[in-house]
Parts: structure tokens; sequence; C-alpha cells
């Protein structure tokens, strides 16, 4: 490569960088951790809330504004869950275990989930918007809730394949491809519009799975399944070197035991998550702790999963993204 080439390709990385840097402030204006931290932990209060998708039948996802610490308020998405915590296309720890699974491959500037977390809200709180909320657990009067962070600036798309701009496009190219590593290793299995997004900026767009209610072990169901399946033709190098060093027991270790509360007062008090209680159950209760993380044959899934991504990259099936480096 002449030395003009080798300038013009170091521009169009630093344009590539560029763009991926605007799109990370378009979509998700302040860091990922602290947000993150922020719905996890942070005292906070509904100023208003509604269905998220009234034309949708049965859904019970709000689109709410909070104001953690009494600050001004912002949107997320808010989902209770049922009595004893989980049921068919509502399980809380599926939806933490995909966002903490992308860590192990993704820097937070190109997380594909965002950020998520787990909290616990008196039912009284969520009865005006929700009429049919009930404790989670026996013992108190709180119900597990999904808090998501609410994306800026991205729009619905029937399918977000788009093969000729996969070509054309190496930052939108980089970030499908980020996507359905993930979407491929939980096994999606609710492609439904709406859980899927794309970023509103004109290069190097974003792309982002937000439901995965539906996935892992328990993904039958009468729902189109499309990004269960394996669909772009290459993906980031630089991604599926880090998907090499992931083992089984780095999965046990970060998934085993994703959430942890003790009783207190009848109040669910968060924990840093501990030993895990069961590796046959993905929703644990002993004594006044309960914890919720993927049971072992669920994380069992997810590495032979990898195993055989990394198998068919390995005899060319796959092909890598060489120059989607961020």
């Amino acid at each position: 490569m002449s030395q003009a080439s080798r300038a013009l390709a170091t521009v169009a990385m630093l344009l590539g960088v560029a763009a991926a840097a605007t799109a990370q402030d378009l979509n998700l204006p302040r860091p990922t951790a602290d947000i993150e931290h922020e719905l996890a932990t942070a005292p906070f209060r509904i100023v208003a809330a509604e269905i998220s998708r009234p034309k949708a039948k049965g859904d019970i996802t709000l689109k709410a504004d909070l104001s953690f610490s009494e600050q001004a308020p912002y949107l997320v998405k808010l989902r209770r869950a049922e009595p004893g915590g989980e049921d068919f296309n509502n399980r809380p720890r599926y939806d933490l275990a995909a966002y903490e699974l992308q860590k192990l491959f993704l820097e937070p500037a190109e997380y594909v989930v965002p950020p998520t977390a787990l909290r616990f809200v008196p039912v009284t709180e969520l009865l005006p918007y929700a009429a049919a909320a009930q404790p989670t657990f026996r013992g108190s009067d709180e119900v597990l809730v999904v808090v998501q962070y609410w994306l800026q600036e991205v729009k619905l798309a029937a399918d977000l394949y788009d093969p000729a701009r996969f070509a054309a496009d190496p930052g939108y190219a980089r970030h499908l491809g980020q996507m359905n590593v993930l979407t491929w290793l939980v096994e999606h299995g609710d492609s439904n519009l709406g859980n899927f997004l794309i970023s509103k900026a004109e290069q190097a767009p974003r792309v982002f799975s937000v439901d995965h209610g539906v996935a892992f072990a328990n993904n039958k169901s009468d729902r189109p399944d499309t990004w269960r399946q394996l669909r772009v033709p290459r993906l980031p190098a630089d991604t599926v070197a880090r998907l090499r060093t992931v083992t089984e027991a780095e999965l046990h270790e970060r998934l085993g035991t994703l959430a942890q509360w003790h009783l207190d007062d009848g109040r669910w008090v968060r924990d840093e998550p501990g030993a895990n209680l069961g590796r046959h159950s993905g929703v644990r209760r002993k004594g006044d702790v309960v914890q919720l993380g993927l049971n072992g044959g669920e994380i069992a899934r997810v590495a032979w999963r990898l195993e055989q991504l990394l198998k068919r990259i390995d005899e060319g099936e796959i092909g890598l993204l060489e120059e989607s480096q961020p």
C-alpha cells in the first residue's frame, strides 16, 4: 500500500470513529456506566407512565418518566414481573442476562442492549399505571421490575438487515454483526416489530435489541424468530477475537448469579450477587434471600452456541470484517 493510500485509509478510519462517537451521543447521551448505576441503585419516583404499545394485545410494558434522586425525569421501559418471578415472555432474569452477556465481547460504546437493571417497587406505586400489579414474592408488597433506558433518536424497521447497506457501510455492518452475535448466543425467539431498533444516524448507525423475554432455553413460541439465526455473512474480527477468550466457567461466573436481594422489614434490599444458591433453577429463594440468574442448562446452551459460532467461522462459513476496528 502506498503512502497516499495509507493516509486515505487513516482518514477513513478516523471518520468511522467519529461517526461511531456521534452515534453513541445520539442514542445514549450519557455514559453507559452512569445510567446503569442509576437504574440499579438510585432512588426514583414515577412521574408518569403509559402502556408502551397500547395496540399490542396483552402488553404490560410501561413507557415511564422516572425521576432519579429528584433529578429531571427521563424515559425508561418499566416491565413488571408476574408473581413467582417469571412467566412466558416475561422473564426479567433473561433481560438482565442478555445485558450482562454482551459485556464479555463488547465495549460500552457499542452495547447492543441498552442499560438494564432489576428493581423492586412497592405495588402501590405501580397500581395507578398497572391495575393488575401484584407482589412478586411472599413477605413483601413489592413488585420486581425491569428498568431499561429508553433509547434516544432511534426508529423501527421492518427488518434491520439491509444486505446492500451491510456491504457499503462498514460501521453499520460492524454494529449489526455485533447484535447478531448476541441474538445468536441467546437464541432470540421474538422478532416482533419494536424489539429491534436502529439509530437515526445517517452513517454507521447503531442497532439495538431491547426485549429478551423469549430467549435462551425457553424460546419456543408462535412469534417470528428471525434473529435466532446467524444472518450476516461476516463478523467484526476484534469481536470474534474476544469471543475466543470466553470460557464456560466464565459464563457460569458472570451469568449464574445476576442479582440478589434480602428481605428487611418487608422490603427487598439489594445485595451484591453471592454464591449460586441452586444451579438447576433460575429463580431461587433461600429463607429471606432471593436470587436470579441463568440455570446450568441455560448457561451450557450459551456455551454450546458459542462453540458452534466459532466452528462456523473457522470452517470459513462466516467471514470476518477485518477493517471494522473501532
